[in-house]
């Protein structure tokens, strides 16, 4: 099982004090964490075969291939191997699906609140960003060779510790912080390309790794934005701020103006979004920004793939809950964005209390990824979990009771399949 962590792509590592194995040491599992390049030092971008960017990515690479050549050696399986992350790590795991670069380097993938559908998982102004940073440290030009020498001379805190501000695009969006990332790769031949185009292009034909899946979300994924929401009142008065990007590129602005109505209609009841609907906001970034896009690449996957896919919410609330307390969030309903970390992983960095209850949660939810690593399936004794399939939503809540239900957040995902137009699909090459 190799686990690729997260950080918005520029903070995190694959350190034991955050991912301590002991919990997966119970099974027979061969844990494996790996570090890769970020922020500017792993994604710059400058659209020149020297630099066309996902070098972080193609960290990732060369760690799976190091895997696939040498776990045997660790008493592993290079037949068996799973990859599996949670937010900018479970994004990445979805971008090896789509890269040929990483093709017959795995059998099987856990993506845990992220797929590469999801607009932040993916840059489009890489190359504005690079000569923006460029800029700002002092060098104002528009040669890529000019600016590359220029960066080569500069400190490396000096890289990562400048503040970029909003760049001047068609559109911006509130997941612009995510300052440097994956691109899709305009130079060079494909087999040298990390990502060979968008990723829901790449989707949609079908061109994605057909293994067994696990995706899914966690109940409050959106705290994550919501908590940022004094910040972004103002932006979010902006018509066709709420409307994803995606849609806003590919669209007439009546079009948008319309959609931004309708979404504004069905979360807020057109209430301006103020700090007294964060909790309607949450709700509305939990869908927008993760749920819908994770239900959207399950539903690609079946298209295509006669692999199955699993789909889950994970709703567990202990003393082990620490991101949503550390953002003061505690009033809001839902788990944080990545807060069923401490359920996977014995993290000894910061004082986490450990109960009976939260032990048993633990164990159970640890079970059904290494079972599903060993055999394929995410299996318990208890209630089963059955495949989501497109007639027939399946989802698996883990909390601190297990219970197979159907149609996660229906409402709400029937509502954004009708504003991306995608009630049936748009399948292009099956």
């Amino acid at each position: 099982m190799v686990w690729i962590h997260g950080g918005g792509f520029y903070t995190g590592s694959g350190d034991s004090d955050f991912y301590g194995p002991e919990f997966f040491m119970e099974h027979d599992v061969i844990l494996v964490t790996i570090n890769y390049r970020l922020e500017v030092l792993g994604f710059l971008c400058l659209d020149t075969e020297e630099v066309p960017g996902n070098a972080g990515m193609k960290d990732q690479v060369l760690a799976l291939k190091w895997v696939k050549q040498n776990i045997a050696a660790f008493g592993g399986d290079p037949n068996n191997v799973t990859i599996f992350g949670c937010s900018a790590g479970s994004a990445s795991v979805s971008c090896h699906l789509v890269s040929r670069m990483s093709e017959g380097l795995f059998n099987k993938a856990i993506c845990q609140s992220g797929v590469c559908l999801n607009e932040w998982s993916y840059n489009l102004y890489a190359r504005q960003r690079a000569f923006q940073l460029g800029k700002l440290l002092g060098k104002d030009t528009d040669d890529p060779k000019e600016l590359l020498d220029f960066l080569r001379t500069v400190p490396a805190t000096s890289l990562i510790n400048i503040q970029l501000p909003f760049l001047e695009c068609k559109y911006n969006d509130i997941l612009d912080s995510i300052l440097f990332g994956p691109v899709v790769e305009k130079v060079g031949s494909d087999d040298s390309k990390f990502l060979t185009d968008l990723p829901i292009e790449l989707v949609k034909n079908g061109q994605f790794a057909k293994v067994p899946l696990i995706l899914g979300f966690t109940s409050g994924d959106g705290i994550e934005i919501a908590r940022k929401l004094p910040h972004l009142a103002g932006f979010l008065t902006t018509p066709g701020a709420v409307v994803p990007r995606e849609l806003k590129l590919k669209w007439e602005p009546e079009k948008v103006q319309k959609a931004d109505e309708r979404i504004r209609k069905h979360y807020f009841n057109d209430k301006p979004i103020s700090v007294e609907q964060i909790q309607e906001y949450s709700d509305l970034e939990t869908d927008r920004v993760f749920l819908y896009n994770i239900v959207r690449y399950a539903r690609y996957h079946l298209q295509y793939a006669s692999e199955p896919v699993y789909f889950y919410e994970f709703v567990a609330e202990s003393e082990r809950n620490i991101t949503k307390k550390s953002y003061n969030m505690e009033s809001l309903k839902g788990v944080c964005h990545s807060d069923e970390l401490p359920y996977l992983f014995n993290v000894t960095c910061l004082d986490i209390p450990l109960s009976d209850e939260s032990m048993d949660i633990i164990k159970q939810f640890v079970t059904l990824w290494t079972n599903f690593a060993t055999t394929g399936k995410p299996t318990l004794s208890t209630e089963e979990w059955k495949p989501f399939k497109e007639q027939d939503r399946n989802y698996y809540i883990i909390g601190k009771s297990l219970q197979c239900k159907k149609d996660p957040r229906k409402d709400n995902i029937t509502f954004w399949e009708d504003i991306y137009e995608e009630t049936q699909l748009n399948v292009i090459n099956k």
